[in-house]
């Protein structure tokens, strides 16, 4: 066995390994000298003794300075064995004694990590005259207290157990243990010896490498103010330490600048050894921290919540992640609760489940943002005595708190006032230096002071921080106020063990994922809501729109709202959950699209619903003003041109089907020049051509398909065009399935895009601004832009040109855009007005209209050429709004022959990009539109993770 001393002293702060030899321990010249002759100093020495299997201290017959062991003073010639971390002190110094215990060997070889199978293995003290037995673990031949067999890992069914069978005892998770089953996470003492049971092996572990926190001159500054100033203490692994003072004192800040949140402005933190911006390493050590918020979702219960947060920070069966839960839930007395859902909870049990989640991946240091707040006294005594339970497994807890009834729990006491540190120490200790000037007391009198009344004398007094800072470094308590911690840094960890703890981001995606669904299906209310908005909103867009754009229009802005309001509430309103996930290893990105991917599936889903209602509603309030019979004669003739009865038959009366090649512009595209047609084919049957006018009815594109059926080309006077061979020449028409997959997947893709667009958005407003209240302002300030730039309130040729250029930046007016292409996709470009300076798009055939009204008692009536029902649509698309108004004044000579008759409707205008009967079926504007919407999405991403990594570190 060796040893070691920690010193710290007026010069120095070192480690000194000891020898077998005699070492001298003297004063001189403000410094502590190891190993040197006394020279007639008096000093105190340490020597080796069998008997007691440890060194002992001896105290000099002429000791004539003032020295303590555990803050007890020391006779002349006392002779004082000595067990880990002991403490000697004589003014100027203090000397923390660390027993250095001989690593543990399997079959004579060193084992840190020891592989468990199905044999049993014994753990216990080493037999320096045995061989080495694989079978064996030995431990420090000299450690007395540890028994030669002293406890037995057992395997039955895949499952390991621990059984005591020493004579001193074995602690499990800092209780005694007869027999009981390992679990992941397990942590088990043999004298000062602590294992850490790993799934399928034991590691040793040593919390006084990975528990302690270091802190050198801590300064945090915000807004230009110094909210804390030059803090500088230690914290050994194992303690219990309470960081008090009155509100707005800093104490929250100095929790957080120790754990990372917010990290500290200038100055230096080590966990373990490990800097704060090492993040990996600070990992493998572990971190967990509760925050004054609950940090689990209340709608979920205790197991659900616990087994979500087990799973996404542990890469475990299922059988072991149970077992997992099981075994916290019953540590913090939760497992009588396991089937609540946390809402229902009270706030003392609320708080064991946060404390529950951070236990689950076995931190070596847990903060705590005032765990007690709001609690009953009963309820706050039980918490704070669970708090320091848990230290009897080398756990280091460090919380804020204003309560000070309890504060005999603590092992120490952190005072801040104004951003300093101006005490440090036990309760008894701070009664002494706040209350009595540092004076002694009698222990009565001392138990009989509470606590509250030092924040009264902090309160009341014009004392500046800065001196009380001084006058606590200047008293007895300043040397002995921060224990002595080890400056080496936290030992390597296995391949095997990190692996426990890296999640692949796939899977904690679909954990993510998992848990919001879960959040969502816990209350049926919330999946009514849902499916209500779409269904509602769909009837009544169906109900009081009456033209095809206004309502897809009003389907993209309702799904916007959608996604926007699905996303505005998600980040802010569980950002104290996000950061605790942080600290434990959390991905950013996995996070950010678990809740794009999750969000914008449920706002898909909705648009999809909404998109279905409303054509649903539609058909019954405004349906297709399209003769059903004269549509099925139409389509059988469509099938069988070619034969010259049916193309005499076709070139009277088609009317529209005859396209006239010797028009400007009129020539069809490359994709569908001219054919020659063929045999004659067998048209479809009648139920099949019935299916396709339902479909098409339902969709209201039953003109798409007729027009888009083979058509004849015809000469001006309305002659059939034939070939050489004299056969009629045909305009190749499109493919059903193509025109049903362009045009209903255009309008699908619309709202798909404005649902994952709206998301980002959403996300975006809820990464930025700083509570739930400001999110869901926000949402109508982005969505009324998204109307009035949307391309339908206002129509692009109505814009000018400022106001166009501003909406095609508009999410709704490029997902508009694109529900305008699939509107008009397949149909022929109709006859147009020559009377207005706007194109207007009539209806494909050229149909009129009579207006019949009454006025002063006298009935009138007049006939006018019908508006397309898409002629929105035909208008955004098509126009170009910087030729708007250049007419193409087309007209017949008068019988006299003296001017020209201009006819009311054209072909052809020169502010439209297509010609009459040309079938349109360009998607050049869907492929802008498109890309635009893609900038959004990837924008909205940028914002949200810059956003959210500011959040990450602020209080």
């Amino acid at each position: 066995m060796n040893g070691r001393l920690r010193i710290r002293d007026r010069v120095s702060e070192r480690e000194v390994e000891l020898t077998r030899e005699i070492a001298q321990i003297v004063s001189r010249n403000d410094e502590v000298v190891i190993g040197a002759e006394t020279s007639g100093q008096s000093g105190l020495s340490l020597q080796w003794e069998a008997r007691h299997a440890t060194w002992v201290l001896h105290v000099s017959l002429a000791l004539s300075l003032p020295a303590t062991v555990n803050s007890r003073a020391v006779n002349p010639g006392e002779e004082i064995p000595l067990s880990n971390l002991d403490t000697i002190e004589f003014p100027g110094a203090l000397i923390q004694f660390q027993r250095v215990l001989a690593p543990p060997m399997r079959a004579g070889h060193p084992a840190t990590r020891i592989a468990l199978d199905s044999q049993a293995l014994v753990i216990g003290r080493g037999d320096p005259q045995k061989t080495g037995d694989a079978s064996h673990i030995d431990l420090d031949p000299e450690e007395n207290i540890i028994s030669r067999s002293h406890v037995a890992i057992e395997c039955e069914s895949g499952e390991y157990f621990i059984r005591d069978t020493s004579r001193t005892g074995t602690e499990l998770n800092g209780r005694a243990l007869v027999r009981e089953r390992l679990v992941f996470g397990d942590r088990f003492r043999i004298a000062g010896y602590m294992f850490e049971f790993l799934g399928d092996a034991i590691s040793r572990i040593e919390p006084e490498s990975t528990g302690t926190i270091t802190a050198r001159d801590l300064t945090v500054v915000a807004g230009g103010n110094r909210i804390l100033e030059n803090v500088s203490l230690n914290i050994a692994a194992g303690e219990f330490i309470g960081v008090l003072g009155g509100s707005g004192q800093g104490k929250s800040t100095l929790l957080n600048a120790l754990c990372g949140i917010r990290p500290p402005t200038s100055g230096d933190v080590r966990i373990g050894g490990v800097p704060l911006s090492d993040r990996e390493r600070l990992r493998e050590i572990g971190i967990g921290y509760v925050p004054q918020d609950d940090i689990v979702h209340k709608e979920l219960t205790v197991t659900e919540a616990i087994t979500f947060s087990a799973r996404l920070r542990l890469k475990l069966s299922p059988r072991e992640i149970s077992a997992l839960v099981e075994r916290v839930t019953s540590r913090l007395g939760l497992a009588e609760h396991s089937g609540k859902r946390i809402s229902d909870l009270s706030g003392g049990q609320r708080k064991r489940v946060s404390i529950a989640i951070e236990l689950l991946a076995n931190p070596s240091v847990l903060f705590l943002d005032e765990p007690s707040s709001g609690l009953d006294p009963a309820t706050e005594e039980a918490l704070m005595t669970l708090l320091q339970s848990l230290t009897l497994t080398k756990l280091t807890v460090i919380c804020t708190t204003h309560v000070l009834q309890k504060a005999y729990l603590f092992d120490r006491l952190l005072f801040v006032q104004g951003g300093r540190l101006v005490f440090a120490g036990n309760s008894d200790e701070a009664r002494r230096h706040f209350l009595f000037g540092n004076t002694d007391q009698d222990t009565a009198v001392l138990e009989l002071s509470p606590l509250e009344r030092i924040y009264a004398c902090l309160a009341n007094t014009d004392k500046p921080a800065a001196e009380w800072e001084t006058e606590f470094k200047q008293s007895q308590f300043a040397p002995r106020a921060f224990p002595i911690v080890g400056h080496g840094t936290a030992a390597a960890t296995t391949d095997d063990s990190l692996g426990r703890l890296q999640v692949p981001a796939l899977r904690s995606f679909m954990l993510l994922v998992a848990r919001q669904w879960r959040i969502v299906r816990s209350d049926i209310l919330n999946i009514a809501f849902l499916l209500v908005q779409p269904l509602l909103i769909g009837l009544l867009v169906g109900w009081v729109a009456d033209k095809s754009a206004m309502r897809m229009f009003l389907c993209v802005v309702a799904t916007m709202w959608f996604g926007c309001s699905n996303g505005a509430q998600q980040i802010v309103g569980e950002l104290p959950i996000f950061r605790r996930e942080r600290i434990s290893g959390q991905g950013m990105n996995t996070y950010i699209f678990s809740k794009f991917g999750f969000l914008s599936l449920i706002s898909v889903l909705q648009g999809l619903v909404l998109l279905l209602t409303t054509f649903t509603a539609a058909g019954w309030f405004h349906p297709e003003d399209i003769d059903r019979a004269s549509a099925m004669t139409e389509l059988t003739r469509s099938y069988t041109l070619g034969a010259d009865e049916a193309a005499a038959e076709q070139s009277e009366d088609a009317g529209f089907d005859a396209v006239d090649l010797e028009h400007p512009n009129a020539t069809p595209a490359k994709s569908a020049a001219p054919i020659a047609h063929q045999p004659i084919k067998q048209p479809p049957g009648k139920f099949a051509l019935g299916a396709l006018l339902t479909v098409g009815k339902f969709f209201q594109i039953t003109q798409h398909i007729l027009d888009s059926r083979p058509r004849l080309l015809a000469r001006e006077d309305g002659t059939p065009l034939r070939d050489e061979k004299g056969t009629l020449v045909v305009l190749p028409g499109m493919s059903v399935a193509a025109l049903l997959a362009a045009n209903l997947g255009l309008r699908l893709a619309a709202v798909i895009a404005a649902a994952v667009v709206s998301v980002g958005i959403g996300l975006m407003i809820s990464a930025l601004v700083a509570n739930t209240t400001q999110a869901v302002l926000w949402v109508p300030l982005v969505l009324i832009p998204q109307i009035l730039f949307g391309g339908i309130v206002v129509q692009v040729p109505d814009m000018s040109r400022s106001v166009r250029l501003f909406s095609q930046l508009m999410p709704s007016f490029a997902a508009q855009r694109i529900m305008d292409v699939g509107s008009i996709y397949g149909l022929a470009v109709p006859l147009l007005s020559n009377r207005t300076k706007t194109p207007v798009f009539l209806t494909s055939r050229g149909e009129k209209e009579r207006v019949e009204w009454t006025e002063n008692d006298r009935s009138y009536s007049e006939v006018f050429d019908k508006l397309s029902l898409v002629n929105t649509s035909f208008q955004n698309v098509l126009v170009i709004p910087d030729r708007l108004g250049q007419h193409k004044r087309v007209g017949d000579r008068s019988e006299d022959g003296l001017h020209m008759e201009y006819r009311d409707t054209v072909e052809t205008r020169r502010d439209v990009r297509f010609s009459k009967g040309t079938i349109f079926r360009s998607l050049q504007a869907f492929q802008t539109s498109l890309l635009i919407l893609g900038a959004w999405a990837a924008l909205s991403y940028a914002v949200i993770y810059f956003g959210l990594k500011s959040k990450q570190t602020s209080k």
